[in-house]
């Protein structure tokens, strides 16, 4: 799935991303929480990458795991921060951090990267 950075194509991402994984058979324990990263990945691409940037999201299932990738053109790679209770956002890679059952950054050779998580089905 490809669009232009815009909050109101978090949404449909999500539903796409939890459809692929309902078909693979995820359970909804894992539904949940690919639901759950792959809104917060897809909105720190359309946050901090380029207002006017690509993101692009693929979904694969294999071995009893769904891989998400999210891709966009910022160079800047995300950070995993301790975020106190009282702060209102800068929780997305914390939670991928957490609750992912592995994750990475990839550099793209011309700029930008793309983030990725993989949960158990």
């Amino acid at each position: 799935m490809r669009f232009v950075a815009d909050p109101g194509q978090i949404a449909a991402t999500r539903r796409w991303a939890t459809s692929v994984a309902r078909a693979a058979g995820a359970s909804t324990h894992a539904l949940r929480i690919t639901a759950l990263l792959v809104t917060e990945a897809v909105a720190n691409a359309v946050i901090h990458g380029p207002e006017d940037g690509d993101v692009v999201v693929d979904v694969e299932t294999r071995d009893g795991v769904v891989r998400v990738s999210v891709a966009d053109a910022s160079d800047a790679l995300p950070v995993l921060r301790d975020v106190p209770p009282t702060a209102s956002g800068g929780r997305g890679i914390m939670l991928i951090d957490r609750l992912a059952g592995d994750w990475g950054v990839e550099r793209h050779p011309r700029g930008g990267k793309t983030v990725w998580f993989e949960v158990r089905l």
